[in-house]
């Protein structure tokens, strides 16, 4: 996880997780939480941890990078593409379970 700060105010949050591909060689990373204080977004904050996430990924052997967000989310969607990810929801599905009673 990585913090951006301006002095002592928290700016955004980034947390990766690292997954191993079972099927192939390399693994892949999936950003778990990409959070920017409403007052910083339009300034870059995002972009950049986005950045290091990726690198972060590539150094610990990423071939992909995967971030999920709610389809209300119109505004986020934008910036992830805007950054060069694909909406990819199309072409595969997504099948969740709920293991608590």
């Amino acid at each position: 996880m990585l913090v951006a700060t301006d002095g002592w105010q928290i700016l955004g949050v980034v947390a990766l997780a690292v997954i191993p591909y079972f099927e192939r060689p390399g693994s892949w990373g999936r950003v778990v939480a990409l959070v920017v204080d409403s007052q910083a977004r339009g300034l870059g904050v995002g972009r950049r941890l986005l950045a290091v996430a990726e690198q972060a990924a590539w150094d610990r052997g990423c071939v992909c990078m995967e971030i999920t967000s709610a389809r209300r989310r119109t505004a986020a969607h934008a910036f992830y593409r805007s950054a060069g990810y694909a909406d990819r929801c199309g072409e595969s599905a997504r099948f969740l379970k709920e293991l608590i009673p």
